[in-house]
C-alpha cells in the first residue's frame, strides 16, 4: 500500500517537472532552455510521493487530500515555469480551480463554492489594481499577468482572508530575492509567481494557525 502511494506521488511529480519545463515552449516567444537536470527531476518526483503519503494518512480521503494534490503540482509547475521562463502557464491555473471548485461543490456544496469563487474574483481585482498602480509609478510592468491570474487561484483555494495573508506573506518572501536582484543587476526581473504560490502552500499547510491569527487580530 505504501509502496503503491508513494511511485503514484513520485510519477505524479515527474509529471508536474516535465508540464513546468515543456509547456511554456508552446507560448510564442519563449525561447528553450537546457533541460532540467535529473536530480531535480528526481527531487520533486520524491518530495511529491511523500506530499501524497503524507497528505493520504492525515486526511484520507476528503477535500483537504485532493486540495493538497493540486497545491503541490501547481507549487511545483509554477516554480519551474516562473523561474526558467518568466511565466506561468494558464492551463494548470484554469484545470487547478476548476477542480477545486469542483471538490469545494461535493464536499461543502453549492454555497461554500460560490463563495471562495467570489474570494478568488476579489483577490484578483485587487492584484490588478496593484498592478495597475505599479506600473504607474514604475513605468513598467510591476506583475505579470499569470501573477494577477494566480492570486485569483489563491483566493479560490485559501478564501480572502487567508488568500489576503497568503500574498502579504509573498511579498515578506520575496523582499529579500528582490533586494539581491536590484543589488546584482539594476535591469534584472524578479519572478513573483513562485513567493505567490510558496506562500499559498505554506498558508494551506498550516491554515489552523493562520486561521487562528485572524481570528486574534479580528
Amino acid at each position: 500500500m505504501i509502496i503503491g502511494l508513494f511511485l503514484i506521488g513520485f510519477v505524479l511529480g515527474l509529471i508536474y517537472a516535465f508540464i513546468g519545463e515543456k509547456l511554456p515552449l508552446y507560448v510564442p516567444d519563449v525561447i528553450a532552455k537546457d533541460a532540467n537536470s535529473w536530480i531535480l527531476n528526481l527531487f520533486i518526483g520524491v518530495v511529491n510521493a511523500l506530499i501524497f503519503l503524507i497528505s493520504f494518512y492525515t486526511f484520507g480521503i476528503s477535500y483537504e487530500f485532493f486540495a493538497s494534490l493540486i497545491v503541490a503540482g501547481l507549487v511545483f509547475i509554477i516554480f519551474i515555469s516562473d523561474f526558467k521562463y518568466m511565466i506561468i502557464l494558464d492551463s494548470p491555473l484554469i484545470i487547478g480551480g476548476i477542480i477545486i471548485l469542483a471538490l469545494r461543490w461535493h464536499f461543502y456544496g453549492f454555497q461554500n463554492m460560490g463563495v471562495h469563487i467570489l474570494s478568488g474574483l476579489i483577490l484578483f481585482l485587487v492584484m490588478l489594481g496593484i498592478g495597475i498602480i505599479g506600473k504607474k509609478i514604475f513605468k513598467r510592468e510591476a506583475l505579470g499577468g499569470g501573477d494577477i491570474k494566480l492570486a485569483g487561484i489563491i483566493g479560490i483555494i485559501l478564501g480572502l482572508k487567508l488568500g489576503l495573508v497568503a500574498i502579504i506573506l509573498s511579498s515578506l518572501l520575496a523582499l529579500p530575492y528582490a533586494i539581491g536582484a536590484i543589488l546584482l543587476n539594476r535591469d534584472s526581473e524578479v519572478p513573483f509567481g513562485p513567493f505567490l504560490i510558496a506562500s499559498m502552500a505554506i498558508v494551506f499547510i498550516f491554515i489552523d494557525k493562520f486561521s487562528n491569527l485572524i481570528a486574534f487580530f479580528s
